[in-house]
């Protein structure tokens, strides 16, 4: 029995004894201390969570990425941080493990600023483009709009121009307003800015793009236009780093517009002599042999003008570093871009200092910026002048003021072009100057106080004050001819000085109050906004004739006793808000996200000077369903987006509800600008009502409706969004006409009224690639794509077609025809032009086509269609012309607006280097080139060699006859309008760093050399110097007048850490 009972509890003794031989063993384990650094994209990383694998045991890294931690010899670590992958090493009885951590590839916890706040981008139910500046540093661009062009779906970026210092055009989702402003809202660490703030790449951490109305409505008033959030860089805690960035290129342009030799103008004044003129081939051979310049000279005068390899350099230094309670940032740039025409260019020095203290609950985060700029203008009459000249005019030297030997030839061409206007003119454009220099300072403060752990306080406070002065000093030009006599007086022979003086500042205040709080998987944000801004803006010119002494520039240097002329500008506008907003979510699956702010503006009238501004946005991550499962393998993540907004601009002209004044010189009793240095006669003071009174004026509003969904494949490597919009903008204003029983004529008729409504509808689409090889090559890929239809839906009543002023093509008077109108049914600044049918080639032809239309033509003439603008049968519908080719002849033609753009961005690493290549694409543009216009009213453009002549009959090309006003030269018409599609070559860089082991021992941390090309290839069928122009204003957008040509950049640099 003992024995049996023995056999029976034999196995439970053994068991228990094994367990305890098992404890034993573990518990002598060697225990041992590992220690190490952690960094990440080659930064030391504080505060990393370091646990052991399967127990509670942990540390972090300190102030500069050190650990230690005590582990078992065969434990595993597991290193995390936000914004990284993470990673697990086995110890293996190590005592020293330093680890690199890498980017984390996924998109779904990235950090999107949405704000007054921020969200992990998985949480974001509106629509919200992200660049950040890792992909900033790669294109080392100089300007916010060029480092945004292609980068983020429904964002269209354009160059206004090449010149040094110019802003890019940004529209975000269309057009917003017709008088008031289309560019987005900036706001730079919370302080709101109108208008371009213009930083230096270098400062920039993120920049957020708020792209739907829903997710710009938290800015109410000035949301309409969209908001781009700008995120400056921050101290980190751990010791000080430093980073340095410098670079060097040189510019070039490539085209340009084709212009004649000597030899070919000599032939076309010998033609035209004979064919026009009826004159013997030997008395025109004469003329061309008395004007012996004609063979001597073959001036090209853009090599003149234009500055070959003009050098362009940027440098940048960043300091950053703190402790746990203090963290600092320190930002100098210095910019400067050599013009590529003489007399231009741009400098810029920023300078930024960002402060981060915490104390307890308080925390305070305070911001400086100080910015200086140095413009050399350009003369923009120079560039037309190139056009004009003649090839065989004598050459000029730049800095003349006299001009001696000036030929018959030079002052009045046998064909009676343009005497001393053409070459005296270039000659003092070219000596003009025109600077125009700029200071700014911006503070910012915000504190906050965690007056719970759920509620927070923040008061907010900002100003900016800034002053710029300018000078246009125009010389005189003293022109003598060949027996060394002075020309008789000319518009040349006076001096003249323009000084300008403007000063901005604005003060802004927010109080912000934000309760958070998460109850079991519920999420719930709630927040309440007070803000108040006001802005002041005063600006002033005068200007005096007749310089006493080149060596003096001010006013008072100037020998004439009154102002040729002064003008004086102020104005202020103020603004308050009220936001509330409550975001929640529940599991963070499904979102819901709402608002309502109520703003007020003094840009209004007393009666409308407030309004209430409403949005909401809801979001489902449908993949965090039990049924989405089975896909997850696939289809990682999969999220659908709603939103509904509304927004308002007050961003119209100032005092658009009142009636203005204009007080000037040289009215009735006065005298005109030719007679100023008459002391018997003085120009007399007068008032001119300029614009009638609307205190009716209201607010312009869009109201905006969004359907989006993002999805993610295999651990989202792949990942797909795409939005569908529509967009309404209401009670747009326009400039209206009042009748003439209002007892007012000519350009001073008009009112504002609310009388406009526009339509947007867009899709876009972003596909991004991301790849991680197993040997080192990686790379990442992402396609854009945006496509906004415009639709004008409302125009004033009886005036369904509304010329936009500014819109020609041609500075000459006789050719300032308005080409861009806002018509109903089609997009806003549309063009509308008479359309041409080929050159009249044959007499049978010219007999035809004057049977039909009447008017003075000839052989070589184009051909304008007469519309069928007669019912002849009286069915409605218009069957026939009328004869005459006049403005209801002319149709639609498109317009400056793209009808889609894409962008393509490529980045790729392989051990120490790396490539970076930005395509973008714009598609549908029309652009009318006046360029060419202009060189064909001026008979200097190529092709009119190889225009219609009696020895060229099929030539379609129409014939130049020595004027430029024939009919064929009409700035209206459809001949000189061009696809202005183009496929561009943004950006192209290749960079090496040196590695890790050898950055050790030179004391650096990262060590980079790259080259970069900007603009390198543009493909277009457009013959202008580029077709990314005219964008610069709405009612320019697509005209090309001689705009300063965007250049290729060539650079070499050099970026440092230690």
């Amino acid at each position: 029995m003992k024995l049996n009972s023995f056999i029976k509890c034999k196995p439970k003794t053994y068991y228990i004894a094994f367990l305890f031989a098992m404890s034993f063993g573990c518990i002598q384990a060697q225990k041992t201390t590992v220690k190490g650094n952690v960094v990440g994209e080659g930064q030391p990383l504080p505060g990393v969570s370091i646990l052991v694998k399967g127990t509670p045991n942990g540390t972090v890294t300190d102030f500069d990425g050190n650990y230690e931690i005590k582990t078992d010899s065969d434990s595993v670590l597991i290193f995390s941080y936000l914004g990284f992958l993470t990673e697990e090493v086995s110890v293996n009885g190590q005592t020293s493990i330093n680890v690199v951590l890498q980017p984390d590839v996924s998109t779904l916890d990235e950090v999107i600023v949405v704000g007054y706040g921020t969200q992990k981008r998985k949480e974001v139910s509106g629509s919200v483009g992200q660049v950040k500046a890792e992909v900033l540093t790669k294109t080392t661009t100089y300007d916010i709009g060029t480092a945004l062009q292609g980068q983020i779906a429904g964002v269209s970026v354009t160059s206004s121009s090449g010149e040094p210092g110019a802003e890019a055009n940004i529209l975000i989702r269309g057009f917003s307003s017709v008088i008031g402003e289309n560019s987005p809202l900036y706001v730079v660490d919370g302080i709101p800015f109108n208008s371009d703030p213009q930083l230096s790449i270098s400062e920039i951490e993120t920049i957020d793009v708020l792209k739907d109305v829903a997710s710009a409505a938290i800015y109410g008033v000035r949301g309409a236009g969209g908001v781009i959030l700008i995120t400056t860089k921050q101290g980190k805690i751990g010791q000080m780093r430093i980073s340095v960035n410098s670079e060097y290129g040189v510019q070039d342009i490539t085209s340009g517009v084709p212009l004649m030799d000597s030899h070919q103008h000599t032939f076309m004044e010998m033609f035209r002599g004979t064919s026009l003129s009826k004159k013997p081939l030997g008395e025109v051979v004469g003329d061309i042999h008395r004007n012996r310049s004609w063979f001597t000279n073959n001036t090209d005068l853009e090599s003149i003008i234009l500055n070959d390899l003009a050098s362009i350099q940027n440098h940048s230094i960043n300091v950053s570093g703190g402790k746990e309670n203090l963290t600092y940032n320190f930002n100098a740039n210095y910019f400067d871009q050599e013009g590529i025409m003489i007399n231009s260019g741009y400098k810029r020095f920023n300078v930024r200092s960002n402060t981060k203290f915490t104390k307890g609950k308080w925390h305070i985060a305070t911001g400086i910026t100080f910015k200086r700029d140095e413009r050399v203008l350009p003369n923009w009459g120079v560039f037309n002048q190139i056009l004009r000249y003649k090839p065989f005019q004598q050459s000029i030297v730049l800095g003349q003021t006299e001009l001696f030997n000036v030929t018959e030839d030079d002052l009045d061409e046998p064909s009676g072009l343009g005497p001393i206007i053409r070459f005296g003119g270039i000659a003092r454009g070219l000596n003009t100057k025109e600077n125009r220099n700029g200071t700014s300072t911006t503070g910012n403060i915000a504190i906050d106080f965690d007056l719970t752990n759920d509620l927070k306080l923040t008061a907010r406070a900002g100003a900016t004050f800034a002053d710029t002065k300018g000078i246009r000093i125009i010389p005189r030009l003293d022109v003598y001819n060949t027996a060394g006599d002075l020309v008789p007086p000319s518009p040349f022979d006076i001096s003249r000085n323009r000084t300008s003086h403007s000063t901005f500042y604005k003060l802004t205040g927010e109080f912000i109050a934000r309760y958070k709080k998460q109850l079991g998987d519920h999420n719930i944000t709630l927040m309440g906004v007070f803000s108040r801004e006001k802005v002041n803006s005063e600006y002033f010119e005068a200007q005096k004739d007749d310089q006493a002494n080149a060596a003096i520039s001010v006013l008072d240097g100037y020998n004439s006793n009154d102002l040729v002329s002064s003008n004086n500008r102020d104005f202020t506008r103020t603004l308050e808000g009220m936001l509330a907003r409550l975001q929640y979510n529940y599991m963070g699956k499904y979102l819901f996200s709402a608002s309502i702010r109520r703003d007020g503006s003094s840009s209004f009238g007393k009666d409308n000077r407030y309004q209430a501004f409403k949005q909401f946005s809801a979001g489902w991550n449908v993949s965090d369903e039990s049924f989405w499962e089975p896909l997850k393998n696939v289809a990682s993540s999969f999220k659908l987006r709603l939103s509904y907004g509304e927004t308002g601009n007050d961003r119209i002209p100032p005092y658009s509800d009142q009636a203005v004044v204009n007080i000037g010189q040289n009215y009735v009793l006065g005298s005109n600008s030719t007679t100023l240095n008459s002391t018997s006669e003085l120009p007399g003071l007068g008032t001119t009502q300029l614009r009638y009174a609307n205190s009716d004026v209201k607010w312009e509003s869009s109201i905006g409706q969004n359907f989006g969904y993002d999805i993610g494949f295999f651990n989202e490597k792949l990942t797909f969004s795409s939005d569908f919009y529509i967009n309404d903008k209401k009670n747009l204003l326009f400039g209206v006409v009042n009748p003439p029983s209002t007892g007012v004529s000519g350009n001073n008729r008009t009112s504002i009224l609310n009388i406009g409504d526009m339509r947007n509808i867009g899709v876009e689409y972003t596909l991004n690639y991301k790849y991680k090889g197993k040997k080192g090559f990686n790379w990442n890929a992402s396609l854009t794509y945006t496509q906004n239809d415009n639709t004008v839906t409302r125009t004033p009543p009886g005036n369904s077609m509304v010329a936009l002023d500014n819109s020609f093509i041609s500075d000459r008077p006789r050719k300032r025809e308005l080409v861009s109108f806002i018509t109903e049914g089609y997009e806003a600044a549309a063009f509308f032009l008479r359309e041409t049918d080929g050159v009249i080639n044959t007499p049978e032809e010219l007999a035809e086509y004057k049977a039909l239309v009447s008017g003075t033509w000839s052989l070589g003439d184009l051909k304008y269609v007469d519309q069928l603008t007669v019912d002849t049968d009286n069915d409605g519908v218009p069957d026939a012309g009328d004869g005459v080719i006049d403005e209801n002849d002319k149709v639609y033609k498109g317009s400056g607006t793209e009808e889609f753009n894409m962008g393509f961005n490529f980045n790729a690493n392989y051990k120490g280097f790396d490539f970076t290549m930005n395509w973008y694409g714009s598609y549908g543009a029309e652009v009318m080139n006046g360029s060419k216009a202009y060189a064909y009213q001026s008979g200097t453009h190529r092709d009119i060699y190889y225009s219609w002549t009696n020895i060229n009959p099929e030539s379609q090309i129409p014939f130049y006859d020595g004027t430029p006003n024939g009919p064929s030269f009409r700035g209206g018409s459809d001949y000189f309008l061009e696809d202005g599609s183009f496929i561009r070559l943004r950006n192209v860089a290749l960079g090496y760093s040196l590695s890790k082991n050898l950055c050790d021992k030179l004391g650096f941390n990262k060590f980079r050399i790259y080259v970069q090309a900007q603009n390198p290839l543009t493909i277009t069928s457009y013959s202008g110097f580029d077709p990314e122009v005219g964008n610069n204003g709405f009612s320019a957008r697509g005209l090309d007048r001689g705009t300063y040509p965007i250049s290729s950049q060539y650079k070499v640099g050099l970026q440092l850490q230690f």
